[in-house]
């Protein structure tokens, strides 16, 4: 019995269904449940990032080199190998067996869990495919939506599918002319995430009465209209399967059905709704989830971060990455100069894309998304 709540603790960082399968009488969460990364001491099998696909083969390579190699070493890389090609349940047994060995490999099971808490993988990022671009975002029949409503601002889904565990977003399409705008030009006064004990389902940016706001992406407008809280509101479906949001407006340029270019005038800027002043509120949404619109655009100078957005479906949302975005796991001893300094990228850009300031106190085990090389 001694495994049962070692396992729990583990998988906690995997996903809720960890959870019910260790105590299967329970089928959900406590609202007031958060998943944590817990580390077994210190050791993992490599100091510092967690081993990413090609530094585990050169690991290996260099290990099998040797005269005298590591044995245990080595079968710890092989089998942390082997769970690259595993899916979910399959790491839970693997974690689950590990615990009944007479010695218990913490570094194995440490190594584990920063793999999990970096999901999406390489692998399933490398095994999925672009979804279908909408012909016609008012007709869609992929089903990422359940119908076509002009009346209210939030769109209908239908069950989520299986196989939408991981999906690639193409963004712009250059050949056809498919671009991408920042909505207006002012500086980010507010970000996405929890504020004042409540959501913040996107972002806010500065601008004054009568500024104008343009569409993000190319599409046909959803929903014009007045919503408590947003107020004056535009709502786009776009070719690439997400919608955004332009909130507070003071003006409406367009009605529902209306197709518009990206950069194309949608409203002009005001302090309607729940505003306290002038501002845009800019969500990007996708199947009616919000996403974190600085996991698209690089808010410092609002270009885009990556052509093609990586999603991946959790229990209650989805998660969204540039595709070529890399992880780098805090460990002993770690700063944000030095993290720049190892990915090319710069403390600056290490804070917008993480949400943070130079003074933030990193955590061991903290995860912080850095830019591709």
């Amino acid at each position: 019995m001694r495994a049962l709540p070692h396992v729990t603790l583990v998988l906690a960082c995997l996903c809720g269904s960890a959870l019910r399968a260790a105590y299967p009488g329970s089928d959900t969460l406590r609202t007031d449940t958060v998943t944590a990364l817990v580390m077994y001491g210190d050791q993992t099998l490599a100091d510092g990032e967690a081993l990413s696909d090609d530094r585990l083969d050169a690991m290996l390579d260099s290990l099998c080199a040797l005269p005298d190699p590591p044995a245990d070493l080595l079968r710890d890389l092989a089998l942390y190998k082997r769970i690259r090609s595993l899916e979910e349940d399959g790491i839970v047994q693997l974690i689950d067996s590990l615990f009944e060995l007479d010695t218990v490999p913490y570094a194995l099971i440490n190594e584990i869990n920063l793999y999990s808490a970096q999901m999406p993988t390489q692998g399933e990022v490398d095994r999925s495919g672009l979804l279908a671009w909408l012909d016609d975002p008012a007709n869609d029949p992929s089903g990422l939506y359940a119908d076509w409503n002009t009346l209210t601002v939030h769109a209908s889904t239908p069950a989520v599918a299986a196989q939408d565990s991981v999906l690639l977003l193409q963004l712009v399409d250059h050949e056809a002319n498919c671009g991408f705008a920042m909505p207006v030009d002012g500086p980010l006064t507010s970000r996405f995430g929890w504020r004042d004990g409540r959501p913040h389902n996107g972002i806010d940016l500065d601008l004054e009465v009568w500024d104008s706001v343009r569409t993000a992406f190319p599409g046909v407008v959803r929903h014009a209209g007045v919503q408590n809280g947003y107020g004056r509101v535009v709502v786009v479906r776009h070719y690439n399967g997400l919608e955004t949001y332009y909130a507070h407006l003071h003006r409406f340029k367009v009605k529902a059905g209306d197709v518009v270019d990206a950069g194309e005038l949608i409203g002009l800027g005001g302090s309607s709704g729940r505003s306290s002043g002038s501002h845009l509120h800019f969500e990007v949404r996708f199947r009616g989830m919000p996403l974190d619109p600085s996991r698209i655009v690089d808010l410092s100078n609002g270009s885009l971060q990556a052509d093609t957005l990586v999603v991946k479906r959790s229990r209650h949302a989805y998660a969204a990455y540039p595709k070529g975005t890399r992880f780098h796991t805090v460990a002993n001893g770690d700063h944000l100069y030095g993290i720049a300094e190892q990915y090319g990228t710069s403390i600056q850009a290490l804070c917008v894309l993480n949400g943070i300031t130079r003074r933030s106190i990193l955590r061991v085990g903290q995860q912080l998304v850095v830019t591709a090389r």
